[in-house]
């Protein structure tokens, strides 16, 4: 295998873990629907007593919630790098596929001299 071959190996290999994440996401999209459902029909002034206890539940959901966004975003920035160290970066902000002058050839480079 050449270089190339090999980094277009990598790409496949990040794409299909990108696919997996996608599959879990929407397995949690399930579970958040039902969470949801729950928390509007059990979480309201008939089913907690006091002001106190109700801000206290509110405060933890939101806490919960939180740390999902949290989690996500920590997991997006990884991919995120990991793409970019594979494709290496592009001062200029464009991609190579979006009109930027890179080329196939130097596309992989990872900043080493052309030999």
């Amino acid at each position: 295998m050449n270089r190339n071959d090999l980094y277009l190996h990598m790409l496949d290999a990040t794409a299909k873990l990108q696919h997996e994440i996608a599959l879990m996401l929407e397995a949690r999209v399930v579970e958040a629907e039902k969470s949801r459902n729950w928390i509007c029909l059990h979480i309201n002034s008939e089913n907690l007593d006091g002001h106190e206890h109700q801000m206290k539940q509110s405060g933890e959901i939101h806490e919960y919630v939180i740390e999902l966004i949290d989690s996500l975003t920590k997991m997006e920035n990884s991919l995120n790098r990991h793409m970019q160290a594979l494709l290496g970066h592009n001062e200029s902000g464009a991609g190579a596929g979006a009109g930027g002058s890179n080329e196939m050839g130097n596309l992989f480079s990872f900043g080493e001299d052309d030999k």
